[in-house]
């Protein structure tokens, strides 16, 4: 049996020692981890690290089973034979012995097919040294994907890569750890490689020279201040983002900038009162109920600019005999949209308003939003923008789902989410997109639409967002995120681990917990 079982490690690797002979081998459903010997000479010419992958062949059921080391021990010929060294004198035959691997077993292959492990693991069972295949196999690694790192082992990378598949980000994506971990890194590296058309709200620019040097889309929500002249933005866009080019075009809206890489696009956007009224209530905490209910009857009567709502719709206010006190909130509210300063936009030297993009259109590529230059307005300017975009793009998607029961393959990435969700009394008006993004996350899944939300602090996101985050991502973090997300038992490690250096925990693996490191964005 022991001959039949160092045949099939042989095929699957090369052999390197045996499971103990002289301490009992027990697990189950609380121990995990077996005892393994390497003879002296292997150990010389082999390197065995804490967090390397070794294989074991059961002589008797005649599994394999993928297993990772956990702790290595060695001693000295004294420390083995119990006798005590009168005077501490070198001898280097003492060292001799063989080194001693805790293995924590990961998963198993019977009949073919990747299981949690469950076989007794036999005494001399051979372990081996597995081949990159049989690692990727015994991982679950898809053979289709983005490609976003490399297994590690140890302090080494594994030409194993690491890959998510378009199945995995629809059941949504959290990537946590603090600046600097390399989030922005992951989420540019899948910005570039996904084939699956995206979207990033973006709020810091930086994935804005990202979307120009893939020939990308930028929507840029631009408030009052900014809409002097054309050229004059643009060239500032282009000097603030770090960015050489200029306009070669501009086709119904959709500015063509011509850059060092190459063209890509710009849209300045605008959102128009008589187009997004029927729900800007929602991302707008001012409103009341009643409020909320009149404006939107007013607006569709009177289709008026923001600038001159009051003015021109007024006396339609007295007409439907509205409470004074609602009318005042409306007016109130009104004004405070007024203020957020990209509602009804146009150039100084434009007669026509700014327009959204069209987005069915960019829909079908890669899309940066930058909100760098909404938060200079303020948050609410900044919420609103996103709360507008993300809700069409989402209607255009639960559209072709309710009408034609179709998917539509797509990614929304939230950097720096936790600028989304409320954290006090006082972020009212983030309530109307965190309620979105609950809903897409709720509802995305069946309609194509996955989700990636990257933070340093899960605590300030709501606890449905990480329970319908299926996948989490954690590099470099405090313990207090990390506890947040039930992965603290990781804190140590990751306190002194260098950018892109992560564990994925997901449901598409074959074992709990995945080491890698992060690709470079190149």
């Amino acid at each position: 049996m022991i001959e039949q079982a160092r045949e099939r490690a042989s095929k699957n690797g090369e052999v390197v020692g045996l499971a103990s002979r002289v301490i009992p081998l027990t697990h189950g459903d609380e121990e995990k981890e077996i005892r393994a010997e390497i003879p002296f000479e292997t150990y010389l010419k082999k390197r065995f690290l804490v967090g390397s992958y070794l294989g074991i062949s059961l002589p008797v059921s005649g599994t394999l089973i993928l297993s990772r080391i956990t702790a290595v021990e060695r001693s000295d010929i004294l420390a083995l034979s119990k006798v005590p060294a009168l005077t501490p004198v070198e001898d280097p035959s003492g060292m001799t012995t063989s080194l001693a691997v805790n293995l924590e077993l990961l998963s198993e292959e019977v009949d073919g097919e990747v299981v949690p492990p469950s076989s007794p693991v036999d005494p001399q069972s051979p372990i081996f040294i597995p081949s990159t295949d049989f690692v990727k196999r015994m991982l679950g690694i898809p053979d289709q994907g983005v490609e976003i790192g490399k297994v590690m082992e140890g302090y080494k990378e594994m030409d194993v890569p690491v890959k998510l598949t378009h199945d995995i980000t629809r059941h949504h994506v959290l990537v946590v750890g603090t600046t600097g971990a390399g989030k922005t890194n992951l989420l540019r590296v899948l910005l570039k490689r996904s084939q699956t058309p995206a979207v990033v709200f973006d709020i810091q620019g930086d994935y804005v020279k990202t979307a120009a040097r893939i020939g990308g889309n930028v929507v840029l929500p631009l408030p009052r201040e900014y809409a002097t002249k054309v050229t004059d933005f643009v060239n500032l866009f282009l000097k603030r983002s770090n960015l050489k080019g200029s306009i070669k075009d501009v086709q119904d809206g959709k500015f063509i900038i011509e850059g060092e890489e190459g063209e890509f696009f710009l849209y300045l956007t605008g959102f128009q009162l008589r187009k997004t009224y029927n729900f800007l209530p929602e991302v707008s905490p001012f409103f009341t109920l009643q409020g909320a209910k009149f404006f939107k009857s007013i607006s569709e009567e009177c289709l008026s600019t923001v600038d001159k709502w009051e003015e021109e719709c007024s006396e339609l206010m007295d007409e439907m005999r509205i409470h004074k006190t609602t009318q005042d909130n409306i007016i109130r509210s009104v004004n405070l949209l007024k203020n957020t300063g990209v509602i009804d936009v146009k150039f100084k030297d434009s007669k026509s308003l700014l327009d959204e993009p069209k987005y069915e259109e960019i829909m079908n590529g890669k899309t940066v939003v930058d909100l760098r230059w909404a938060l200079e307005r303020g948050v609410s300017t900044a919420t609103m923008s996103a709360f507008i975009i993300a809700q069409r793009i989402f209607e255009i998607v639960d559209k072709r789902y309710k009408s034609e029961g179709e998917e539509t393959p797509y990614l929304m990435i939230f950097d720096e989410a936790h600028e989304y969700f409320p954290q006090s009394r006082k972020d009212d008006e983030k309530e109307g997109l965190e309620r979105l993004i609950n809903r897409i996350m709720r509802l995305g899944r069946v309609r194509g639409i996955g989700t990636i939300l990257a933070t340093h602090r899960p605590t300030d996101l709501n606890d449905l967002i990480l329970t319908l985050a299926n996948t989490k991502v954690v590099m470099r973090a405090d313990e207090d995120a990390l506890k947040k997300i039930g992965m603290e038992e990781f804190s140590s490690m990751l306190q002194a681990s260098p950018a892109g250096y992560s564990i994925m925990r997901t449901f598409s693996l074959k074992v709990h917990d995945l080491i890698f490191r992060t690709v470079k964005d190149s």
